[in-house]
């Protein structure tokens, strides 16, 4: 299996309205290239990231580079759930890997120390959100079957963390890692996971009048696997509209806050594939963004803004698309967001912003400009155009027709673009680069890479 590419698209010019083509690219990887479990971003340049093996690192270069601030957590642990407020109030959640308690440590320095402010044996640190210095929640596994749910509540930054009265009681189910999202303090969605191998529903919860509120929960249909069925990605852009993943590859949405739910088709031509995580725009602009990995061990990014009516493809750089994908992702603005993935790999999505352009000259037809420079090393630039909103699919073969990189896959709206293709991991050689668009419109051209 070849790898994807890094690539860039750019906005060319659009006959009324541009939108945004997305960009990710690797930034980094920690030092200790331990699995990335979580992310909170404070703003685009401070990050603090959870990770396998005690891996609490801080960035404040937006992601370039890492300190470790472990001093203070337990001395054998992995950290799953952080949530920031500033470059020095974080918290996080910690689990022994020796059979010791899940707990939730607060650093007030930026990470040199950390405090102990929780701790219960038999639970699951699954996340936390703090909303203000003194007001956060955490959502945490039930300690049995029959047990109530770990949701708690904290007034004080944790000096207490409080079980919430009305937590859900569990059945052969548990919850997921980032697997909540939120509007506020008070409309929040959970997903859960089934344990039973053959199960074919899962519950997900949600509440409109806070943590503390009822609990009401729907349980929706999908696909058993050995592990049980795990509806392991939520988001929404508002209270009504949301959408949900599991490990068997089931995407369904709701029209309703979660009254409701129904399937609907994946993106086109993925194979076997587990929905890792989502996020949700609540800007108005009705974007999500989903992670998966396929049966072959690739990863996508996926957006929809018309809940799953339409996917485009934001391909992954080579360091995502096959090592670590995205285990969580986190914006600052549609513009500019961060994911953290396996093996310690950060990655960085950066847009142009979107806007009225005017009228530029409209494409008459679908049409794939020769390449430039030609030859070239070790990027190029393609230029292709689409007369009307298309689904647009732009690869690029070596000379035995092997696949090594795939530049656009998904709806594309009417306009010029152009597509650098970088080809620093390639071997000198002919490459060739495909168009296909539309219901019957195919062409290609001939590069060549002289390194």
């Amino acid at each position: 299996m070849y790898s994807r590419l890094t690539f860039l698209i750019v906005l060319f010019a659009l006959a009324k309205f541009s939108y945004s083509q997305g960009t990710w690219s690797y930034m980094s990887t920690i030092p200790s290239g331990a699995n990335i479990t979580s992310i909170t971003v404070v703003d685009q340049n401070t990050i603090f990231v959870a990770a396998k093996g005690n891996g609490l690192y801080r960035s404040l270069d937006g992601g370039s580079s890492w300190e470790l601030k472990n001093i203070g957590l337990g001395a054998s642990g992995d950290l799953y759930g952080i949530s920031a407020i500033d470059s020095l109030n974080c918290w996080v959640g910690w689990l022994g890997t020796s059979g010791a308690p899940a707990s939730v440590y607060r650093t007030t320095d930026g990470g040199t120390s950390w405090t102990l402010q929780w701790t219960l044996s038999g639970t699951f640190p699954d996340g936390i959100k703090m909303f203000s210095p003194d007001y956060g929640i955490v959502i945490g596994d039930p300690t049995g079957n029959g047990q109530p749910y770990q949701f708690r509540y904290t007034t004080n930054g944790g000096t207490t963390w409080n079980l919430s009265p009305t937590s859900p009681i569990a059945s052969n189910e548990f919850g997921v890692i980032n697997a909540f999202d939120f509007l506020d303090t008070n409309t929040i969605w959970i997903g859960s996971a089934n344990t039973v191998a053959t199960g074919t529903t899962a519950r997900i919860y949600r509440t409109t009048n806070g943590i503390n509120g009822n609990w009401l929960n729907t349980n929706v249909s999908g696909t058993p696997t050995t592990q049980g069925l795990f509806y392991q990605a939520i988001a929404f852009i508002d209270k009504n509209n949301g959408l949900a993943g599991s490990n068997g590859g089931d995407i369904i949405k709701t029209t309703n806050g979660g009254l409701a739910w129904s399937s609907i088709a994946p993106p086109d031509s993925l194979p076997a594939f587990s929905v890792i995580n989502m996020y949700g725009f609540k800007d108005g602009s009705n974007v999500f963004r989903m992670s998966v990995g396929d049966a072959n061990g690739i990863y996508y990014c996926f957006k929809t803004s018309d809940l799953g009516t339409h996917w485009t493809n934001e391909p992954l750089p080579i360091e995502g698309g096959t090592t670590s994908g995205i285990q969580h992702m986190q914006f600052v603005n549609g513009s500019l967001g961060y994911s953290g993935g396996l093996n310690g790999v950060f990655m960085k999505f950066t847009a142009p912003a979107s806007g009225i352009i005017p009228d530029k000259i409209i494409p008459l037809n679908f049409n794939l400009s020769q390449n430039f420079p030609n030859p070239f090393n070790p990027s190029t630039t393609i230029k292709y155009q689409v007369p009307h909103n298309s689904l647009v699919n732009l690869k690029v073969f070596n000379s035995l027709g092997q696949e090594v990189a795939t530049l656009v896959n998904g709806m594309i709206s009417t306009g010029n673009y152009e597509v650098q293709f970088n080809a620093s991991k390639l071997s000198s050689g002919v490459y060739f680069y495909v168009l296909k668009a539309g219901n019957d419109f195919i062409q290609s051209r001939k590069m060549l890479l002289i390194k």
